[in-house]
């Protein structure tokens, strides 16, 4: 079933789910010190084997398209190359290489939560810290590389519909789902990326944090 997931991005209407992907709501807890600690569960759906979801942010039952999308221009604007040619080298420490396509960033904080990812990758103690801030980087935006190979987890495909600083937040698509575009084109297919529900990012159809804006 797995190799039927797909996610079809309609021209000007919803993201068309197919595959019995599995669909549930999720919000960022905060430590004692209120700062982002991990992704928590809030609510599981059992959908379809196809389901619309909502992109342009008009939805009367978020996260499922009601159809309320009249006028709305979702032109995809996202570059359509890949991560590692549009990725910067934020630190480099010898075999260990963090990447950082900024236009992905969601905002979500996990980065410099406790402390900040990029000192947490120079020492060896705080180096699993650093990897478990990548893995909650659900845009996709920070990697890290070691001796070449790209450090991801294990995720089962799944969708989540997230709520980010109070506010409703982008789909995190997990397990490297296909999203494919309105005119037949293949994004990237990544472990961890996250697609607009406000109607606002200029990275359309990827999440830019316009949400928070």
């Amino acid at each position: 079933m797995d190799d039927d997931m797909k996610i079809k991005i309609l021209k000007n209407g919803p993201y068309l789910v197919t595959g019995g992907v599995p669909l549930n709501e999720e919000t960022i807890a905060m430590d004692a010190m209120g700062k982002p600690d991990k992704w928590k569960e809030l609510k599981k759906h059992y959908p379809e084997e196809s389901y619309a979801l909502c992109r342009c942010g008009k939805s009367k039952n978020r996260p499922f398209c009601t159809g309320d999308h009249v006028n709305f221009d979702g032109t995809e604007t996202a570059p359509r190359n890949t991560f590692e040619e549009r990725a910067n080298i934020v630190r480099k420490n010898g075999d260990v290489v963090l990447l950082q396509d900024f236009s992905l960033c969601i905002r979500a904080g996990f980065c410099h939560g406790k402390s900040h990812v990029d000192k947490n990758m120079m020492k060896k103690e705080t180096l699993d810290l650093a990897l478990q801030q990548t893995y909650d980087c659900a845009g996709g935006s920070l990697l890290i590389k070691i001796n070449g190979e790209k450090k991801e987890p294990k995720f089962e495909k799944s969708i989540s519909a997230t709520e980010t600083h109070s506010k409703n937040g982008p789909l995190f698509v997990r397990g490297g789902i296909p999203v494919e575009s309105s005119d037949g084109y293949v994004y990237e297919v990544r472990n961890r990326v996250t697609l607009c529900t406000c109607g606002r990012s200029k990275k359309m159809p990827f999440c830019d944090a316009s949400h928070l804006r």
